[in-house]
């Protein structure tokens, strides 16, 4: 815990470039992490409060903590809320989720939320999900929510990187957007240990088919993709 607590302050400040480029300043608003155990207990944290490692309200969560059954370890989301017209984005970065082992299977849900006010219009509605650990028997599903309309769920029992869908959502005010990973486990044994890793981006834009394309190659928070669109909108204004 010592040595992430002092990892913290880089990785925060990495995160919070890559979420806010661009986007206007934070006000502050209910975005939060739940991490749930079916049948287990709930961790809870709020962005610069209870459970929020960096203690700040930036638009970064930097969480870790214990369920009944896993521990949950080096987790981060992102949150770009109140958004800007080309994009709201939800990330949830490099989340690992360990226990020393049990048998039969369980259920972990990772929920991230905030409220945002734009892009508003017709849009996509693109989830993306990578999955760089994932014991045999197991598997790690991803949705994303504007409101009440979910999106469609990708899943995955492979280790996979980019998987990518695309939803199409009509968006005529302010809006709650939400990203929900599911893992379902498998045990091992009493004293096996096992180790699942997953990332995931939650994202709204007007245009969907080119934020696909970039978001396929961006494990790290699609920070490329916003700073070409940046460039390309300067290159117009001038």
């Amino acid at each position: 815990m010592t040595r992430l607590r002092n990892f913290l302050p880089l990785v925060a400040a990495t995160l919070v470039g890559a979420a806010i480029l661009g986007a206007p300043s934070r006000a502050q608003a209910a975005f939060t992490v739940t991490v749930a155990e079916s049948g287990g207990s709930t961790i809870t944290a709020t962005d610069g409060g209870a459970g929020d490692l960096d203690g700040i309200a930036n638009g970064v969560i930097a969480f870790s903590g214990s369920t009944t059954t896993f521990n949950i370890e080096g987790g981060f989301g992102t949150s770009n809320a109140p958004g800007t017209p080309n994009l709201a984005q939800l990330t949830i970065l490099n989340t690992a989720i360990s226990t020393a082992g049990f048998s039969g299977s369980r259920t972990v849900t990772i929920t991230i939320e905030d409220d945002f006010t734009q892009p508003q219009g017709n849009n996509g509605l693109i989830s993306e999900l990578s999955v760089t650990q994932l014991p045999g028997s197991s598997s790690v599903s991803y949705q994303s929510f504007v409101d009440a309309f979910g999106g469609t769920t990708l899943t995955t029992s492979a280790l996979a990187s980019g998987l990518t869908v695309e939803d199409h959502v009509n968006i005529a005010g302010p809006f709650h957007l939400k990203s929900v990973s599911t893992y379902n486990v498998t045990g091992q044994g009493l004293g096996k240990s096992i180790t699942i890793s997953s990332s995931g981006i939650t994202a709204v834009a007007p245009a969907p088919a080119g934020l696909v394309l970039a978001l396929s190659g961006l494990p790290v928070l699609g920070l490329r993709w916003l700073r070409r669109r940046n460039r390309e909108e300067s290159t117009v204004a001038a």
